[in-house]
């Protein structure tokens, strides 16, 4: 247990002063007081020097005492089954989401089912927004403000092409809270050989219609994140049939890569999800619940020191009268 105002614990110096003044007048009544006498019918002693006659005062001393130690301001550490940690959206912003065969597009549809989920999520949760075309872009670091997530989330627009991978490494970067170095030596041998720390209690979310154009490969760097020990789910967002999309005059085809997505998530211990089959991100949702961990919280506890005080005084108050 430790005080916000220690300083308010000298006042205890005073209970053991007002034990020896009690002691003292006790003492002096036991001496100056006329001889104890004893009832013919039951023979019980009416002496004061009953330990009853002492209890009043002792319950008062240990109000008095209690009431110090609240003066203290003490605080108590609490462990709660609290869900904690980080949850990256990633959301792919390339001009193939902004297909319609998802109403009213791949993005804004993406966009609807993210801001559902954030609304589920605890105050102890961190979220962060990241979106990705040619490269990857952290729109709003982890934060608990849900406030400034939907915020970002609101600001997405379409634009460029696809590099999954990028959106995985911003979406680590994030996580990390620093730069993380890639040696171009190593991530041609080996990326997942790569040492950026481990965060086990993070997770990233990846929406994306999965047709990945340019960039690092996703799976090396999926690779990457799961070396780190965080899963990677990843949201399909769109139709297997796909659509065609306007863009500068001309017609792009685009469709659903389910495949891709599935490998990138297998990989890190995630899952990858059909948007159209799970709107809510329910199952994304149970299984990153399951990952909790028990945070350690200081409370302050005045109020329970207080409310004791005033029911010693109260009884002490009580037996007094008696």
């Amino acid at each position: 247990m430790t005080f916000l105002a220690p300083n308010a614990l000298w006042g205890l110096l005073g209970v053991p002063a007002l034990l020896l003044l009690y002691v003292a007048v006790m003492w002096r009544r036991r001496h100056t007081r006329p001889p104890e006498f004893v009832t013919i019918e039951t023979g019980n002693s009416r002496s004061i020097r009953s330990w009853r006659r002492h209890l009043p005062a002792a319950l008062f001393l240990v109000a008095l005492a209690t009431l110090l130690v609240g003066f203290a301001r003490p605080e108590a550490h609490i462990t709660l089954p609290v869900r904690t940690g980080q949850i990256m959206l990633a959301f792919d912003t390339s001009n193939s989401m902004a297909a319609a065969d998802v109403e009213p597009t791949r993005l804004e549809a993406a966009k609807e089912i993210a801001l559902r989920f954030v609304d589920r999520q605890p105050d102890s949760v961190q979220i962060g927004v990241v979106a990705f075309t040619n490269g990857g872009l952290v729109l709003q670091p982890p934060t608990k403000n849900q406030l400034d997530v939907r915020a970002a989330i609101d600001r997405l627009a379409t634009d460029g092409g696809t590099s999954i991978g990028e959106g995985i490494f911003a979406s680590l970067t994030a996580i990390a809270d620093e730069p993380i170095d890639i040696d171009p030596a190593v991530v041609a041998s080996d990326i997942a050989a790569l040492d950026i720390g481990f965060y086990s209690n993070a997770a990233i979310i990846v929406f994306t219609d999965g047709e990945h154009i340019a960039g690092a490969d996703p799976v090396e760097l999926a690779s990457l994140a799961a070396n780190a020990g965080v899963p990677v789910f990843t949201v399909g967002v769109g139709t297997r049939q796909g659509a065609v999309v306007p863009l500068d005059g001309f017609s792009i085809a685009t469709a659903l890569d389910e495949s891709m997505l599935a490998e990138i998530a297998e990989s890190t211990g995630g899952e990858y999800y059909l948007a159209a089959d799970d709107p809510v991100l329910t199952a994304i949702f149970d299984e990153i619940d399951r990952s909790f961990e028990r945070q350690g919280e200081r409370i302050e506890v005045t109020a329970l020191f207080s409310m004791l005080a005033i029911v010693l005084v109260i009884s002490a108050a009580g037996l007094s009268l008696r």
